[in-house]
C-alpha cells in the first residue's frame, strides 16, 4: 500500500498503548512513510520503538524534522497545547479521543477551531470507520424502522484487562489529572450517538464508583439525553464489567435496530420481531485503525473531509463537561 501523495513523514506524539498501535499499523501498511516518535524519554522501553525512524524528546526537535502530518496520542490533558503548536505550523492532525479533558481554556479552543478551517484535523473516534456504523446510519436515514423513539448505547468492559502487562491503577484511565474516568475514556458511545442521531441535549447524568476497582475516578456513567428529533437516548458506560458487552439498540415506530459491536453484527427487525435485514462485518480493531489512517491521509492532502471533525469532537467533550457539572451539583 502506497502513502498518499505529500505524506512522507508522520510524527506520533506519545508512545502509550494507542501510540504503539499507530506506529505498528504505519509500519505494516505504509512502509514508505518515515515515522518519528515524540516522547518524554522518562517512560518505559517498548519494543515497538525499534519500528520508528526517528525518536525525539522535545517538540522543537520534532518540528525541525518537518513532519507532513502528526498523530496526537498523549494523555488528553496535553492534547490541546500540543495541537496548537503543531497546527500553527500548518501540520495536519489526527487527535486521539477524547479531544481534551474539559478543563482547557475556551480561548485556546477557539484558536484551534479557527486554525482547523485551513489545517486538516481529524478526531480519533475510530468507531466512525466501522462498516456496521455506516450500515446503521443508512438504515436510520432510509427510515427502515420509522420514526426514532428511543436508543440505548451500552459499553461495559473490565479496566484491568485493557492493557497487557500494565497495572491498571497506574494508567491514564485511572488518573483524573490525565483525563481518566469512564466518561472520558469511553466517550466513543457519546460520539456514536451523535453521529447516528444528531445533536444531543443532556437531561441527566449519574457518575459512580462501584468499588470494584482501586481507582479515584468514576468507573460507571449513565447519561440521559434527547436528540433533535426528540428520540430519548440512554448512554451507559463503565469499565467494571466482566465479560465485556457492547451494543446499540435503537427502537423506532415500525421496528428496531440492534448492533452487537463485539460480534460485528447488525440486525433490523420489524414490529412482531420478524427479521428483515442483517449486516455482518466482524472487523478487527486493527482494521478500523487502518481505515482511519487511510482516511486521515486523504484529509491531510485535501482529498476528503474529516469523518469526525474538531467541531464533532468538541460537541462530545461539551456533553462530557455538562455531565460532570450536573453530577458535581448533585454532590454539593
Amino acid at each position: 500500500m502506497h502513502p498518499k501523495a505529500g505524506i512522507h513523514k508522520v510524527l506520533i506524539c506519545g508512545l502509550g498503548s494507542i501510540g504503539r498501535r499507530h506506529l505498528r499499523i504505519l509500519h505494516e501498511h505504509w512502509k514508505d512513510v518515515e515515522v518519528g516518535i515524540l516522547r518524554s524519554g522518562c517512560g518505559p522501553y517498548y519494543q515497538e520503538i525499534e519500528l520508528a525512524d526517528q525518536v525525539f524528546t522535545t517538540l522543537s526537535d520534532s518540528l525541525s524534522w518537518k513532519p507532513d502530518a502528526a498523530i496526537i496520542c498523549t494523555p488528553a490533558s496535553n492534547h490541546l497545547s500540543t495541537a496548537l503548536i503543531l497546527a500553527r505550523q500548518g501540520i495536519p492532525l489526527l487527535i486521539e479521543k477524547p479531544v481534551g479533558d474539559g478543563t482547557e481554556s475556551r480561548h485556546d479552543w477557539q484558536e484551534l477551531s479557527a486554525l482547523s478551517v485551513s489545517v486538516p484535523m481529524e478526531v480519533g473516534y475510530v468507531l466512525r470507520h466501522d462498516p456496521c456504523r455506516v450500515a446503521v446510519k443508512n438504515y436510520i436515514e432510509e427510515k427502515r424502522i420509522g420514526r426514532l423513539v428511543e436508543a440505548d448505547f451500552y459499553c461495559g468492559s473490565w479496566l484491568p484487562d485493557w492493557r497487557t502487562g500494565v497495572d491498571y491503577r497506574d494508567c491514564v484511565s485511572a488518573n483524573r489529572a490525565l483525563g481518566g474516568g469512564a466518561l472520558l475514556e469511553l466517550s466513543h458511545e457519546i460520539d456514536l450517538a451523535q453521529s447516528l442521531l444528531g445533536n444531543l441535549e443532556l437531561r441527566a447524568s449519574v457518575l459512580n464508583q462501584s468499588g470494584l476497582l482501586e481507582i479515584d475516578v468514576e468507573d460507571q456513567a449513565h447519561l440521559l439525553a434527547y436528540s433533535d428529533d426528540q428520540c430519548l437516548v440512554s448512554i451507559r458506560i463503565n469499565f467494571c464489567t466482566q465479560p465485556p458487552r457492547r451494543h446499540i439498540h435503537i427502537r423506532g415506530s415500525n421496528g428496531e435496530i440492534n448492533w452487537n459491536l463485539i460480534a460485528g453484527k447488525v440486525e433490523v427487525t420489524e414490529m412482531g420481531k420478524r427479521k428483515i435485514e442483517c449486516f455482518q462485518s466482524p472487523i478487527s480493531s486493527d482494521e478500523r485503525y487502518r481505515l482511519q489512517m487511510e482516511h486521515f491521509f486523504s484529509c491531510a492532502v485535501g482529498k476528503k473531509e474529516p469523518l469526525c471533525s474538531l467541531s464533532n469532537g468538541l460537541k462530545t467533550l461539551g456533553i462530557v463537561r455538562r455531565a460532570l457539572e450536573v453530577n458535581s451539583r448533585k454532590r454539593n
